[in-house]
C-alpha cells in the first residue's frame, strides 16, 4: 500500500487533473460520496433520531466534508452543517458545492464564536457523530483562535468523531501536532494512506484508518518510495518450502550473545529463530555463562562455549563461514571482549549478519562503525530509537520526531538495511524504497519482544530462497500477526515475549493460506 506525503498528494491530484483530464470537483465527488457511505454503513443507526453533525473549512478539505453533508441528506440522514467562514470565502470546488446546498436548502450555521455549538450541543440530544473537514493535508500548526476552540470542544462533545483525510490539528506529513487536534474514531484518507497517519502522535489522532478509491489513474499505485506493509504485500514472499529437503536446506543459523544476567534474551532470539523453520540452529557464549545458557535452550540448539583469549578463537573465525546467517548482540554485553569479537564479525564473516541491543550499542563507537559502513555483505540492524539515537548521536526525542529522516540517514551512515522498531517499524533497505508496518500493539511492549524479532530476521535471512530484504518485511510483518494472536487469546496485559514464539506457527499457517488464496 501507497503511503505518500502532503506534498506528493497534491502533486498527484495536479497530475491527475493536468495529465489525465480527471477535475478536481469529480475528484472531490468521488472522495465524499466514499466517505458518506462509510459512516452510513458504519453508523447506520444514527442520523434518524439524532443529527450527524458535519463541519466544514472553506478548503478541498471542507469542499469534501460539503459532499459528505449532501450525500448523507440524500440517503436520508439528519444532518446539521456548520462552516467557519462567511459563504464568500468559500472559491472553486468548495464554493461549488456550497451553492449546490444552498439551492437544495440545506442551510450551513455559520460560526463567528464557538458560543452557538456550545448551545446545539447542551440543547440537543445525542449520540453525536460529527464528520471533520475543517483542515485538510495542507495543514501546518498550531490551531488558534476559532479552530482551536471548535476542536477543543468536538474532543470533549463528540462522541464518535470521523476525520476526512487527516484529523484537523495533525501534520499530514510529520504526524506531529502542535496544540490541539482532533481526536477521531475513524479516518477516512482519500486515495492513499498519508505518512503522518503512522507517526506519533498522528497514528494516535487518527484512530481506525480506512482508505478508499477516488477514482485515480492506477499507475500511482506503484510510484512513490513509502509503502506500509500489508498481507497482499507479504504472503508472496513466504517461499514454498522443499518437500523433499533436509535440515541443511534450510540454513544454519549462529547467534552470539549473553552474558551474567542477561541470557534470556538471547534465550528467547535463539527459540524464535527456530520457530521460522531455520534448520539448523547454534548459540556460542562467552564461556563462564555457557552450562547456564545451555540448561535453558530448547533440545534443538546446539551451544557452544567462546573464550577470546584461547588460542582457538582463530580456528573459531574460520569456521563462522559455514554460517548461512549471524546474529549477535542480544545480551553479550558491551566490555572491550564483546566489541573485540563484533569487530571480527564485521570484518571477517561473508554472510548476512544482523546487530541488535548491545551490538548496536557498540556501533556508536566511531572505529566500530567505520568498520561497518566498509562491510561489503549485507548487514540488518535493528534498534528501537534509544538505540537509534546513541548510533546517530542525535537525540531520541529528534528519533521520534523524524523516524523517516533517521532511518534513511542510519541506513545510508551503516552501509545496512535498518528496521527503527516501534508501534510503527521503519525499514530502509537502501533500495530506494521505505518500508512501513503499522499494527500497534501495547502487549508487545514487554522485555524480549525486540530479542525475538531479531531470531525471527536471522534465521529466515539464513534460509537460501529468501533474500535479506525480504527477510527483514516478512520478519518484522510476522512479528506483529504473532503478537496480534497472542493479544486474542491472552489480552494485552497478560503478553509476554515468550507467546510471541508460540504463535509463529498460526501466524506461518495464515498467511500461507493468504498467499495460496493470491496465487488462485
Amino acid at each position: 500500500m501507497r503511503v505518500v506525503t502532503a506534498k506528493e498528494m497534491r502533486d498527484i491530484d495536479d497530475l491527475a487533473q493536468e495529465k489525465f483530464k480527471i477535475p478536481s470537483i469529480v475528484l472531490m465527488e468521488n472522495a465524499g460520496l466514499k466517505a458518506a457511505e462509510i459512516v452510513a454503513s458504519k453508523y447506520s443507526e444514527l442520523g434518524f433520531l439524532s443529527e450527524i453533525l458535519v463541519f466544514a473549512g472553506k478548503g478541498k478539505n471542507g469542499g469534501d466534508a460539503l459532499v459528505v453533508a449532501r450525500q448523507l441528506v440524500a440517503m436520508g440522514k439528519k444532518v446539521r452543517l456548520f462552516l467557519l467562514h462567511s459563504f464568500d470565502a468559500y472559491k472553486g470546488e468548495s464554493k461549488q458545492n456550497l451553492e449546490i446546498l444552498l439551492e437544495q436548502k440545506i442551510r450551513p450555521i455559520v460560526l463567528d464564536n464557538v458560543s452557538p455549538l456550545e448551545e446545539y450541543f447542551n440543547s440537543a440530544n445525542g449520540p453525536f457523530l460529527c464528520v471533520d473537514g475543517l483542515l485538510g493535508i495542507g495543514f501546518k500548526g498550531p490551531l488558534a483562535g476559532l479552530f482551536a476552540d471548535v476542536v477543543d470542544l468536538l474532543n470533549a462533545k463528540s462522541d464518535y468523531m470521523i476525520a476526512l483525510d487527516i484529523p484537523t490539528g495533525v501534520d499530514a506529513t510529520t504526524g506531529q501536532v502542535v496544540g490541539q487536534a482532533i481526536y477521531a474514531d475513524l479516518t477516512i484518507a482519500f486515495g492513499f494512506s498519508k505518512l503522518g497517519h503512522f507517526v506519533a502522535p498522528g497514528a494516535i489522532n487518527r484512530g481506525e484508518l480506512t482508505v478508499v478509491d477516488i477514482s485515480l489513474p492506477t499507475i500511482f499505485r506503484s510510484d512513490g518510495y513509502i509503502h506500509a506493509l500489508s498481507k497482499d504485500t507479504v504472503a508472496p514472499l513466504l517461499k514454498r518450502r522443499d518437500r523433499y529437503g533436509h535440515k541443511n536446506s534450510f540454513g544454519h543459523t549462529l547467534l552470539f550473545g549473553g552474558s551474567r544476567g542477561k541470557l534470556g534474551a538471547i534465550s528467547m532470539a535463539a527459540s524464535a529463530c527456530l520457530r521460522v523453520g531455520t534448520g539448523l540452529v547454534t548459540v556460542v557464549t562467552w564461556q563462564e555463562v555457557y552450562e547456564q545458557l545451555s540448561a535453558k535452550l530448547a533440545d534443538e540448539i546446539m551451544c557452544l562455549p567462546l573464550e577470546v583469549e584461547e588460542a582457538k578463537y582463530d580456528q573459531y573465525k574460520d569456521l563462522v563461514h559455514y554460517y548461512s546467517s549471524v546474529v549477535i548482540g542480544p545480551g553479550m554485553g558491551t566490555d572491550e571482549r564483546a566489541e573485540k569479537l563484533l569487530c571480527d564479525f564485521i570484518d571477517f564473516y561473508k554472510g548476512t549478519l544482523l546487530i541488535d541491543a548491545d551490538g548496536i550499542s557498540m556501533l556508536a563507537k566511531p572505529n566500530v562503525k567505520e568498520r561497518l559502513f566498509k562491510r561489503k555483505e549485507v548487514t540488518i540492524l535493528t534498534p528501537h530509537p534509544g538505540e537509534l539515537s546513541r548510533l546517530l548521536a542525535v537525540p531520541k526525542s529528534e528519533v521520534v520526531s523524524s523516524p523517516r529522516e533517521m532511518v534513511e540517514r542510519a541506513s545510508e551512515e551503516a552501509n545496512a538495511i535498518v528496521v527503527l522498531k516501534g508501534a510503527t517499524s521503519f525499514i530502509c533497505a537502501g533500495d530506494g524504497h521505505i518500508y512501513l508496518n503499522h499494527y500497534p500493539n501495547d502487549g508487545m511492549a514487554t522485555a524480549g519482544s525486540g530479542d525475538v524479532l531479531a531470531g525471527m530476521i536471522g534465521g529466515l535471512a539464513g534460509q537460501s530462497n529468501i533474500n535479506p530484504k525480504d527477510a527483514v518485511c516478512l520478519g518484522v510483518y510476522m512479528h506483529s500477526l504473532a503478537g496480534d494472536k497472542a493479544a486474542q487469546k491472552l489480552g494485552h496485559r497478560s503478553m509476554a515475549a515468550s507467546d510471541l514464539i508460540s504463535h509463529l506457527g498460526e501466524s506461518f499457517l495464515e498467511l500461507r493460506k493468504h498467499r495460496e488464496f493470491l496465487l488462485s
